[in-house]
């Protein structure tokens, strides 16, 4: 049985980046490991084990100690990810690749799919792991003509009022897709994290969400695009003489 692992964040990444695939992946008989560095801003790692279940995960886990590092809501603090030594970061997926020897590794692209500073500092450290083995691995990003669509729905909405935080732009570059998975179980995975943000009508969540909630225009491009595939791009290896971004 081949083995895939994910990485992540934050609980409810794996809903939002990841959660098409992972589905695609047990249906066609992948063992699927997650992990998870944070528990996130509202103690979320309490949905984790029901979501992964939803979403063919066979088992999740953290990427380091439970609690060290944390959310905080992309401000950058102390004992974020975003502010953690890229060495100690990469360390600790690498330890992962080791335990797991996957075949495949799926996290979030360059951009961090959102833009958040803990995303795209998770996408490094797997490129930097990387330099010490090889496994196909993938990241999660999304089409920049999708996110229009979702904005466009949100607008229509919220009028005058800002879509998203602004940091989730997309990409115009080929992505590969993995489409499959069910919908509804998708829905009610982001529905552990969300009251109703995976099943309720769009309409029903402007105000209960704020129109800059990058969930909520994630959750749009999601009407707008289909709920049954991931895109990716392919990761490669963080090259040796690159300056850290942090």
């Amino acid at each position: 049985m081949p083995t895939a692992l994910v990485v992540h964040a934050h609980p409810d990444d794996e809903v939002f980046a990841t959660g098409a695939a992972t589905s695609v992946l047990s249906e066609q008989g992948w063992y699927v490991v997650l992990r998870v560095a944070t528990a996130g801003m509202h103690g979320a790692a309490d949905h984790l084990t029901n979501s992964c279940a939803l979403l063919g995960i066979d088992e999740w886990g953290w990427l380091g100690a439970a609690d060290q590092w944390i959310d905080d809501g992309g401000h950058n603090g102390p004992r974020t990810l975003a502010a953690a030594s890229p060495a100690d970061l990469a360390a600790e997926v690498e330890r992962a690749v080791r335990e797991l020897e996957p075949e495949l590794i799926l996290t979030v692209g360059q951009d961090g799919l959102t833009g958040h500073p803990d995303h795209i500092a998770i996408s490094q450290a797997v490129q930097r792991a990387l330099q010490h083995g090889h496994c196909r691995t993938l990241g999660a990003r999304v089409r920049a003509h999708d996110v229009r669509a979702g904005e466009a729905l949100v607008q229509r909405l919220a009028p005058g009022q800002q879509i998203g935080s602004g940091h989730v732009t997309g990409c115009d570059v080929p992505l590969e897709e993995i489409s499959g998975g069910s919908e509804q179980r998708r829905r009610q995975a982001l529905d552990e994290y969300y009251d109703g943000l995976g099943s309720k009508p769009l309409e029903e969540l402007i105000g209960v969400h704020r129109a800059g909630s990058d969930g909520l225009l994630l959750r749009a491009v999601f009407d707008a695009t289909g709920w049954r595939q991931d895109r990716f791009e392919e990761l490669t290896a963080w090259p040796s003489d690159a300056p850290s971004s942090r």
